[in-house]
């Protein structure tokens, strides 16, 4: 069959949506959806169900179908003891960027339908920040709780493993699992502590009516609340969010699935549908195989061992006895073991790969995937978390007490490679952190790499990172990491198991659907953006720049190629997107355009505040303050026009709630011509229209446009001038019906905003004119400047 190529298309399938890649083919057929496709969007269903005796297996999706809808809700309520020593923490909100702010403003209101969270409208010591993680069609919000953990008293309760289930299953044959539906959330906070859990979006203030995701005591209180409901149950355990249901027969275990729906009903706890899993003969189970044959390592646990290829030098083959020998303490008889191999790299040996050498590699991968060096997770002991990242792959190993407990590997995909180091490396925690969920989740958790600069960026606040890294630090909020620096070659399994990923083409699919918002939303053209892409590609220090970027940077500023030493300070904030060079999320301007941009940034003759403010979220260079200072300063038009006369004060204004709700009007006069100025009070934002006459019904005519653009303000402040005092004026407010509001006749720098509004934008018009620039273009400039007490 002929195709033209390949392409995604989103389908829309009980109110969610998925991304489906399609063929595109010749001819007028019928589009056909793939096997995989379908299972993924739930239009076709696996039945799990012991085959042999399938008219005994209790139908539980349609007897029960109550307790698989809906949101849980546990009896009693949970109170936050914190430490009255540590001092509560408010967080200013975060901005969240414009393509999500919808999609926020939707997950809000639906949390707050389901009662998870509600407004807050009066003062709270505790403000946290908020976390918007993007999935594939939505958005996941949570609280960043670090301040707020730090001062909570955990409520210590004693987890199970799974070795404390696995010898309870003497002679089982019959197994199901259920999953609890946002486990979490089913657990209500009295009042006290709700108020602890609030935190700031753009839409103001809310606060968690039930328990959180992130909070250090999470785990402990939600293992006590579902131990309290199935402990007495025979033939089920539950560790977290996973029950497990077991017997001899099938109709035992039945009874016991019976049993524990029943209880699962009356606690008004909820199951996830598709996580649970109904009379099988096995099953996975925390991490773990679970059959008749007892407890079994799952496999891809150790995938990453198991299907790493034979060494094709002694570089590589070094590589993989390293890993050996550093695990060698647990494996019995590794001298005779990996003889062959040992012989394999002496010094006068040439490469030969035989039999011999691939028996004992085989001998090896196998004894490192069992006991005695693989052991099973036991949640009472600390957990370590050893990841590294090469130019291919991603390594993560999951360790207790210095023994394996799973191996991960995945290899990096197109666009992955092109991450600088610093990136690579993070990702390698986020893999380790999400492939582990189940272990790490809860713990604090100490992670091991060999990237030094690690250390510093799990310090630093998440706005001062690149937004690649924001987007994954955001990921791994919610677990307890502590980030230590450790030698590559110490770093021996991770290390080896990075260089020999293995595909994992299902983990972490979302990433993908994932958008960089960064660039596309920037102030700058096209345009010249296309140009700071040549000639960030031509010129020779952001070359430099860029290698060092990708390649990872030294761990001395000494060892730091000289020509980029003055970027050695923000290395850790510096990332590689669209052909430019970002510092967080601001360009990195090249040498030839930096004169250009300083010529744009002050292109309306504002001062040296308003172009670094204007620069601050878009520009960036080493020195760009000081070089915006100098530039303005030598401005021969703002040098002629700089004020001289020190002027009355004005009067300062309260800001109103939101934008165009109080607006300021004034008529002023400049070279022959009469205009109508409006200011909006809350953003400064202002309108400007030239007049054919100063009469009432001329000025009520340029104002009606803007209104029905913007809306109708609560109030309109001018001073007494004879357009505003007249009677048609006052007929107008009565019509459109907002409050006209006028300033004193003998003071009229009361209405100090639409007076500072009025100067500046003289100015604006002189200066424009004087360097013969267009001033529409000056307007926009101006309006485009961020304010500081609005942080946009």
């Amino acid at each position: 069959m002929s195709t033209y190529g390949e392409t995604d298309l989103a389908l829309l399938y009980k109110d969610k949506y998925h991304v489906v890649p399609f063929l595109v083919v010749r001819g007028d057929v019928d589009s056909v959806l793939g096997s995989k496709s379908s299972v993924e969007m739930e239009l076709v269903q696996r039945l799990y169900q012991v085959d042999s005796e399938k008219q005994n297996t209790v139908d539980v999706f349609i007897e029960f179908r109550d307790v698989f809808e809906g949101l849980g809700h546990l009896k009693g309520k949970y109170k936050i003891r914190t430490d009255d020593r540590v001092q509560p923490v408010v967080h200013p909100p975060r901005k969240v960027p414009f393509a999500l702010r919808e999609k926020v403003k939707a997950e809000l209101s639906r949390m707050e339908s389901l009662g998870v969270i509600e407004k807050v409208n009066k003062p709270t010591s505790w403000v946290n920040s908020m976390v918007v993680v993007e999935k594939k069609n939505r958005v996941r919000i949570c609280i960043d709780p670090r301040d707020l953990n730090r001062a909570i008293k955990r409520e210590h309760f004693p987890m199970k493993t799974v070795e404390d289930v696995a010898v309870k299953l003497q002679g089982a044959k019959v197994f199901s699992t259920l999953d609890a539906s946002s486990g979490f959330w089913t657990i209500e906070l009295d009042e006290e502590s709700s108020m602890k859990t609030t935190f700031n979006t753009p839409f103001g203030r809310y606060k968690y009516r039930r328990m959180p995701f992130g909070i250090s005591s999470a785990p402990e209180v939600f293992q006590k609340r579902i131990s309290e409901i199935f402990d007495d149950i025979e033939g089920c355990e539950a560790i977290m969010d996973d029950v497990l249901i077991w017997g001899e027969t099938i109709e035992q275990h039945n009874k016991r699935l019976r049993i524990v729906l029943e209880r699962v009903r009356a606690a008004n706890l909820k199951l996830n549908k598709q996580k649970c899993k109904i009379s099988l003969t096995e099953v996975k189970y925390m991490g773990h195989i679970i059959g008749s044959d007892g407890l079994k390592t799952d496999p891809d646990k150790i995938a990453a061992i198991t299907s790493m290829p034979e060494p094709k030098c002694k570089k590589e083959l070094q590589r993989f006895m390293g890993m050996v020998n550093y695990l060698g303490k647990f494996v019995r008889n590794l001298s005779d073991i990996n003889q062959p191999l040992r012989e394999l790299l002496e010094k006068d040996i040439s490469w030969h790969w035989d039999e011999r050498h691939a028996k004992s590699f085989k001998a090896l991968k196998k004894a490192l995937t069992e006991s005695p060096v693989l052991q099973y997770y036991d949640q009472r002991k600390p957990v370590t978390l050893s990841v590294d990242a090469s130019s291919q792959g991603l390594g993560a190993c999951l360790l207790q007490e210095g023994r394996p407990v799973a191996y991960a590997s995945r290899s990096l995909n197109k666009s992955e490679r092109n991450y600088a180091q610093i990136e690579k490396e993070l990702l390698a925690v986020v893999f380790g952190c999400l492939k582990y969920h189940q272990f790490v989740y809860g713990h604090k958790v100490h992670v091991e790499t060999d990237h030094k600069p690690l250390e510093s960026l799990f310090r630093k606040t998440l706005s001062s990172a690149p937004p690649r890294i924001q987007r994954m630090m955001l990921k791994i909020q919610r677990y307890d990491l502590f980030v230590q620096y450790k030698p590559g070659k110490e770093l021996y399994v991770a290390d080896t198991l990075s260089r020999n990923a293995k595909r994992d083409e299902n983990f972490d699919k979302d990433e993908d659907c994932f958008k960089v918002y960064v660039v596309e939303n920037l102030p700058v053209t096209t345009e010249r953006m296309k140009k700071i892409q040549k000639e960030t590609e031509t010129d020779q220090e952001m070359r430099v720049l860029r290698e060092t970027i990708l390649a990872g940077w030294p761990n001395l500023r000494a060892d730091c190629p000289s020509i980029i030493k003055d970027f050695w300070n923000f290395r850790e904030e510096l990332s590689i997107s669209e052909g430019m060079i970002l510092k967080g999320k601001r360009i990195v301007v090249p040498n030839s355009q930096r004169k250009e941009m300083l010529d744009a940034l002050h292109y309306d003759h504002a001062g040296i505040e308003k172009c670094r403010s204007r620069a601050r979220d878009v520009l960036f260079w080493p020195g760009i303050n000081n070089d915006l200072a100098d530039y303005v300063e030598h401005c021969k038009i703002c040098g002629s026009m700089r004020n001289r006369q020190q002027k009355e004060p004005l009067k300062p204004h309260e800001i109103p709630d939101r934008p165009w709700q109080k607006l300021g009007i004034d008529l002023f006069d400049l070279e022959n011509h009469t205009y109508v100025l409006i200011v909006d009070y809350y953003s400064k934002f202002y309108e400007l229209s030239r007049l054919t006459s100063t009469k009432s019904s001329q000025v009520i005519e340029m104002i009606k446009p803007h209104f029905a653009r913007y809306g109708i303000p609560e109030e309109v402040v001018s001073d007494n001038g004879p357009q505003f005092a007249s009677k048609e004026f006052a007929e107008f407010a009565g019509k459109y019906g907002f409050k006209h509001t006028t300033s004193s006749p003998r003071y009229p720098q009361s209405n100090g905003m639409i007076e500072r509004t009025v100067q500046s934008v003289k100015r604006l018009l002189k200066k424009a004119k004087m360097d013969k620039r267009d001033p529409y273009i000056a307007m926009l400039e101006n309006r485009n400047t961020p304010l500081e007490n609005l942080g946009y």
